[in-house]
């Protein structure tokens, strides 16, 4: 697939977008910093011209345009490479895919496959929040991009939240139809849960380390906003454990109502093979192939039935009061 570039100039209150721009000498005027967004990874000439006027290292290229690959973050010289996750709709349901991030003193540049809804996101954010971006610096816009993509995340989750109190409700009212229904719910709900724990795992590792990186990237003050973006990483993934741990319960949850139903239905069969027990005694006792008197008697059929059925009586109120039943 072809690159698409879009140069983004930022800086003296002003925001410049050039979709499909090109990558010239004089890419920033003084006072300016440039956002580069890459959809695709360019051909040879694009990554030579990227790493000349960027002085990109080598690494920092093969890592950016590598979706494969977990995301990471290294340290240059005079910028930082970190890859991040956003979170898309695919035709199996929640799909992560590999956002690569370059900080530079006087750039930033993000890197993608296509281009997702999340960047017009983030530019939008950018456009809302011009006091926060345009007089600052490119530690500022890398906060904005990874807060977009933490929100993003939250978003979802809020989504999966509806659906798994919807997931309680109709656990603590369920019958045996609707157990497998249930149980491919709870499956696909645990399954987006762990794309949101696989997405937003490397971006944590990632701040967390950048915390210690070269202090001349990033200010002080950008160093707070970057460590809240930090703090409600850890209170995602702690949610996330929690979705997760409230659905093996519910799943602990039906596997017990199914042994319970199991269980009472085996103590109704026991029950009513016992009942039969003393029955069918009478009955092959009576059944022998061997001369009986009172089977010559006229009373005797009635009488047999009526003792199967007393015993029976008998030994349905002897459970009862024992709670067998």
């Amino acid at each position: 697939m072809t690159a698409q570039i879009t140069v983004i100039r930022i800086g003296g209150g002003v925001l410049t977008e050039t979709p499909g721009g090109l990558l010239t000498n004089n890419l920033t005027e003084p006072g300016q910093y440039l956002w580069l967004d890459i959809a695709n990874t360019p051909g040879e000439e694009g990554l030579n011209r990227l790493e000349q006027l960027l002085g990109l290292h080598e690494l920092a290229l093969d890592n950016l345009f590598d979706t494969d690959r977990n995301p990471r973050l290294l340290e240059f010289e005079d910028h930082i490479l970190l890859g991040a996750r956003f979170i898309k709709e695919g035709p199996d349901g929640l799909e992560p895919s590999t956002i690569g991030i370059v900080l530079g003193k006087n750039f930033l540049i993000t890197a993608h496959e296509n281009r997702p809804e999340i960047i017009s996101t983030i530019l939008a954010r950018v456009r809302a929040n011009g006091n926060q971006v345009l007089n600052t610096g490119p530690d500022r816009l890398l906060y904005l991009v990874l807060d977009t993509l933490v929100d993003h995340y939250y978003e979802i989750l809020d989504t999966l939240s509806e659906g798994i109190d919807a997931i309680d409700d109709r656990a603590s009212e369920l019958t045996q139809k609707q157990d497998l229904v249930l149980q491919h719910d709870i499956l696909a709900t645990k399954r987006q849960l762990l794309t949101i724990h696989r997405a937003a795992t490397p971006l944590r590792d990632a701040l967390l380390n950048l915390r210690r990186t070269n202090r001349t990237l990033i200010s002080e003050a950008n160093e707070l906003y970057l460590r809240d973006v930090f703090e409600h990483i850890l209170q995602l993934l702690d949610t996330v454990e929690t979705y997760r741990e409230i659905l093996s319960s519910t799943t602990e949850l039906i596997m017990t109502a199914a042994s319970n139903r199991m269980n009472e239905i085996m103590t109704f069969l026991t029950v009513f093979t016992t009942f039969f027990i003393p029955v069918n005694f009478i009955a092959g006792f009576y059944g022998m192939n061997l001369v009986m008197p009172e089977a010559k008697l006229a009373m005797t059929y009635p009488v047999v039935i009526a003792i199967m059925a007393a015993l029976i009586a008998f030994m349905f109120v002897w459970f009862k009061r024992k709670r067998w039943l």
